[in-house]
């Protein structure tokens, strides 16, 4: 399943998937569901890609159902990119086909990865059911690295989340424990299909794996490209597991805090952030940009200009230090020492006072502490694929 975006590599592609149906078939007849890694049918051209986009009832979707029913499998497959019906940019979408040739999941990327992907972002998550009856949510690469929306697909009712994606060095070690992590902390099975090899831009790690409700991994391919590994899925284990666990009962335990001394415990949600995304999503916007920029390219936001180790503004704000008698701020000792100039103030055996700029390169900070005054001068120079298919049985 070779990244490459040419005309017959697309072709050769989806063969080669429906080749591997066949194949994975007729080596494990007990396989009920295989799952193919983002971009294994389309690839992304970095500029041809909407050359290469597709329906949900286009030729490599009817390849597919024509496969799945053929061999009795349910198959998760890739679509980069789906075209979007208003005319803008294509979605980046997940499909679940049954053994019957329906497509009865169909999940478009939430949180494309930036700042590459061109594709338009989905709303909602999805599930739907699987094979013997087991309920499947889909997710796509980048998507799992936010806790919310495995979260989210869970409380729809999947015990198996998918994770579908075309995920490169270095974060091959990160990637890895995030799978282990959304299995864990949602009590549910988690599978990840990665493509493995190199196209001409990127090296993919490949490691798909399969992880148990426990966050223990139960099957995992290598790095190599065309690998393939299975696990059986028990529907009596994780269901008798999120009814009976208690203290690892995450799911539970999220909305009744506390029901050890108050009997079923608290469901309202405690947590400020979520609260004001909801009730105010462009507040929460606004809180998100002052942890981090305000403008999407950081070669457009206000801190083009600052210090490399410049705090956010929004610590300027929450750790500003005037009702503290010893001038703390969280800063930190040496906060001085690395060019803290827009409105912090930190503290060194007394207080920094608010930094004033010379010019555009260099600024003074000036220190008031215990031996009295001086004026310290700091600043800085602005110097502006082929994958793997992983299998389970239910």
């Amino acid at each position: 399943m070779s990244p490459s975006s040419s005309a017959i590599g697309l072709c050769d592609r989806k063969q080669r998937i429906c080749q591997t149906v066949e194949g994975l078939k007729r080596g494990y007849p007990g396989l009920d569901l295989v799952i193919f890694p983002e971009y294994s049918t389309q690839g992304l051209h970095p500029t041809k890609w909407g050359e290469y986009t597709t329906t949900l009832d286009g030729k490599e979707v009817q390849m597919f159902k024509e496969a799945c029913v053929k061999n009795g499998v349910y198959g998760i497959f890739s679509l980069t990119g789906e075209e979007h019906p208003e005319g803008l940019n294509p979605y980046n979408t997940l499909i679940m086909i049954t053994d019957q040739g329906e497509v009865n999941l169909v999940y478009r990327k939430m949180f494309p990865w930036t700042p590459v992907e061109p594709w338009t972002a989905g709303h909602e998550t999805a599930v739907a059911v699987g094979p013997k009856g087991l309920i499947v949510g889909g997710t796509i690469c980048y998507d799992c690295n936010l806790p919310e929306i495995v979260r989210d697909t869970v409380f729809k009712g999947a015990e198996l989340v998918i994770r579908i994606q075309g995920y490169m060095y270095p974060a091959k070690q990160q990637q890895i424990d995030v799978a282990k992590v959304r299995a864990w902390e949602n009590n549910t099975y988690f599978a990840v299909s990665n493509l493995a090899g190199r196209d001409l831009v990127y090296s993919y790690f490949g490691h798909s794996n399969i992880i148990g409700f426990d966050g223990v991994t139960l099957a995992e391919c290598g790095t190599a490209p065309d690998e393939a590994t299975y696990a059986e899925l028990s529907l009596s284990a994780i269901r008798n597991a999120r009814r009976n666990w208690t203290a690892e009962n995450h799911l539970y335990n999220l909305v009744h805090r506390g029901y050890t001394s108050e009997p079923r415990g608290h469901a309202a949600c405690p947590f400020d952030f979520y609260k004001t995304w909801v009730e105010k999503p462009e507040e929460a916007a606004r809180l998100s940009e002052q942890l981090t920029r305000d403008a999407d390219s950081p070669l457009k936001c206000t801190y083009e200009d600052a210090p490399v180790m410049m705090p956010s503004k929004l610590a300027q704000m929450t750790l500003h230090a005037d009702n503290d008698p010893h001038g703390r701020t969280g800063v930190g000792l040496d906060g001085g020492k690395h060019g803290y100039v827009n409105e912090v103030t930190t503290e060194e055996a007394g207080r920094w006072e608010k930094g004033k700029h010379v010019d555009g390169k260099h600024a003074t900070i000036t220190k008031v502490g215990v031996d009295g005054k001086k004026e310290i001068p700091h600043g800085h120079e602005n110097g502006h694929h082929n994958g793997h298919a992983v299998q389970a049985e239910a």
